[in-house]
């Protein structure tokens, strides 16, 4: 496990760059993938993806962070990042998307609307209207 300071994320699984793994990954916390993954990551944590990294076909986790390459499905619950020496090819389903200046994303994407606070502080007091019939 790497931890560093309250501003830096906390890695708790790291697939070195030698490894190749085949079949489904599926963790509760972040992992840093410098091999190749060639099957479904299914990530209740962060996803980070160094530059020697590749994935396919389907990556899915709180924010994914790209360095490397991923090829297929990208589906997040917050943000996708590609980084200056990443590559995305596929599609992309997130509440955000980052692509820094020389990264690569050929694909689709669906932005996913962030619900307002204020609309969801409404939804938990509204109580349920009931209707009363009488016989």
């Amino acid at each position: 496990m790497l931890k560093g300071n309250k501003n830096e994320k906390i890695i708790e699984t790291i697939i070195g760059t030698e490894t190749v793994i085949e079949g489904k990954i599926k963790l509760p916390t972040s992992l840093r993938i410098d091999g190749k993954v060639h099957g479904e990551v299914d990530c209740s944590g962060d996803v980070f993806i160094g530059k020697d990294g590749y994935v396919e076909p389907v990556v899915k986790a709180k924010n994914i962070v790209i360095a490397g390459e991923v090829k297929g499905d990208v589906i997040t619950t917050e943000k996708i990042h590609v980084q200056p020496s990443g590559k995305l090819t596929g599609s992309a389903t997130s509440k955000g998307i980052i692509i820094e200046d020389g990264g690569v994303f050929n694909g689709n994407s669906t932005i996913e609307e962030v619900e307002s606070k204020s609309k969801q502080k409404k939804n938990k007091t509204e109580e349920p209207k009931k209707e009363v019939v009488n016989g």
